[in-house]
This record gives structure tokens, sequence and C-alpha cells, in this order.
């Protein structure tokens, strides 16, 4: 009977792509009872990306499988992207696994690489998987382009004083934006950024954050850290130039 370890992963609970620890469990215990199989340990990461070896139960789990005593036969995932999303990232684990002798298996995509076809099919479909992951990258940073350029949002977080409608305008909303205008007085007359945050359960941070954004002067704009293009967007006020040059420059 083979032995094996299972690795079980999710990044977040709200993540679309993400099959849970149960499903991914349940499959896999699957396979193993249908193939004889047995299951030595389960490691699992909750809450943590593949993009990033550095995972607690990921480490752990090498650490355990490199131990000759331990007599581990594959580790066994329910896809591969489970634990590594990254191509390069997945080859450097897989040719590691080859050295110390153990396996690699996928129950989804079917391969093993402890068979030359095995190996050869993942790198495949990790090649595949890696360029439509560029393409999505790449179709996301167009589309926030396309919206700068028509002068509607482009993406990010919501700045407090503002709500988003149809999904690409901003306009004021009108509740937080009497917040706004009470920090930027406050600040104005001198109180500090700790005092003002714990007026409105802030951090000092957010605080220096609000008084230092010129979107409550209707000045956006969006940088992106791949397009570099700098589009201005304009929105509506929710401070004086005044205010907010007179506050700044006490900064």
């Amino acid at each position: 009977m083979k032995k094996i370890v299972s690795y079980l992963r999710i990044s977040s609970a709200s993540q679309i792509d993400n099959t849970s620890i149960e499903t991914q469990n349940e499959k896999i215990e699957l396979y193993c009872k249908l193939n004889n199989i047995e299951i030595v340990k389960t490691y699992i990461d909750e809450g943590l990306s593949a993009k990033t070896s550095d995972r607690p139960s990921y480490n752990e789990m090498l650490n355990f499988i490199s131990k000759k005593e331990n007599e581990i036969d594959a580790v066994v995932v329910y896809k591969a992207d489970r634990i590594h999303r990254s191509l390069k990232n997945l080859m450097i684990m897989v040719d590691y696994l080859h050295e110390i002798n153990v396996g690699f298996v996928s129950i989804t995509e079917q391969f093993d690489t402890s068979t030359a076809q095995g190996l050869l099919f993942l790198q495949m479909i990790g090649s595949f998987s890696e360029f439509e992951r560029k393409l999505i990258v790449e179709r996301t940073h167009s589309g926030r382009v396309a919206k700068g350029y028509k002068k509607l949002f482009p993406g990010g977080r919501i700045p407090l004083g503002y709500t988003l409608i149809d999904n690409d305008k901003l306009i004021l909303n009108n509740q937080e934006a009497e917040i706004v205008k009470k920090i930027f007085k406050l600040r104005s007359k001198g109180m500090s950024y700790e005092k003002i945050g714990k007026e409105f359960n802030f951090s000092k941070q957010r605080i220096s954050y609000i008084l230092s954004n010129p979107i409550y002067i209707g000045k956006y704009t969006y940088n992106g850290k791949v397009e570099k293009n700098k589009i201005n967007l304009e929105v509506p006020k929710i401070v004086s130039s005044y205010l907010w040059n007179k506050v700044n420059s006490k900064n």
C-alpha cells in the first residue's frame, strides 16, 4: 500500500475559485480509498495565498516528507493550484520531490509525476494555466484604463464620503461626507490625528490618509501599478481648496 500526505488550501472564504477544505478532503479520501492508498497525514493552510511558499503547513509538510523514515510515496492535492499558482514555483517543488523520490498527484487534473507522462502533462497544464492568469490580469488592467479615459471610476477602495453607483460613478455619501468635513475642521483647529481618530474610531493612519487625499477637493488620480497612466477624474468636492490647503500646510 502506498503512503501519501494530502495538502489542502483555501486563500479566503470569499474567493470564488476556491473549493472548500471539506470538499478537497472528501475527494482525496475517495481517491485514496479507490486506489488502496494510505493517507499518513493531512496538511491544511487556510486563508493563505499560493503565490508564496511561506505557508506554515506547507513547510511542515515538506519537512515531514523529506525524512526517509516516514516513507512517503507522494503528495496528493485536489488540484495543482491548491499548492502553487505559479508554474515556476510548482516545478521547483516537483523537482525537489523528484530528488527525494516523492511523487506529486493532482486528482482533478489526473496526473502523477512518478511517471514520465504525468510529468509532461503537468508541465503542459501549468503552462496553459499561467497563460490564462496573465491574460486575465492584462484584461483587468486594460478595463481599468478604458474606464479611466471615459472619466469613470476605474476600481479600488471607495474613499470615505463617496458611494459607487452603476459600478463606475462616484457620488457623495452625505452621511460620510459630513464626517469628512468634521475631520478637516477639527484638524484645521489644531486637533491631533490621535484625538481625531478617537473621536471617530479611526486609526491615526486613516486620519492622515483622509486629510492628505486630494479627492476631497474633487481631484482623483488613477495611476495603476502596471500602467502608470496618471488618469485624472473630477469628482464631487467635500471640502474647499482653502480648507484642504490650510490643513495640509500643517502636515
